[in-house]
């Protein structure tokens, strides 16, 4: 077995030298593909909140439309409005009335 010359030792430190560098550029790839994973997450993060903002605010109006209605919708005697033919349009007026300062509270605090 012959000892490697100046030559095969100069070849190998060259090779170790481009491999080095490599392993340099793949760590490099796999940083910038890590901020870039990161900034990802956090664009559908944000993406995702806004969603669930909205459908937050949705459910805000709905819950006491729901709740009134369900009140009023049982079937027992002495029911304010029985007896009044308009008492449903009253009751779809006051509804009506009730979204809409919901939506102002809302715009004003800036929900909406």
């Amino acid at each position: 077995m012959s000892w490697p010359s100046a030559h095969d030792k100069r070849s190998l430190q060259e090779s170790y030298n481009h491999l080095v560098r490599y392993v340099e550029d793949l760590d490099t790839v796999r940083e910038r593909a890590q901020i870039v994973k990161e900034e990802l997450n956090t664009v559908l993060s944000d993406q995702l909140n806004k969603n669930l903002y909205i459908l937050s605010v949705i459910a805000a109006i709905f819950l006491p439309l729901g709740f009134l209605t369900g009140l009023f919708g049982i079937n027992i005697g002495g029911m304010p409005g029985v007896e009044n033919d308009l008492a449903f349009w009253i009751f779809c007026g006051f509804l009506t009335a009730v979204t809409l300062i919901q939506i102002i509270i809302f715009k004003i605090m800036r929900w909406f």
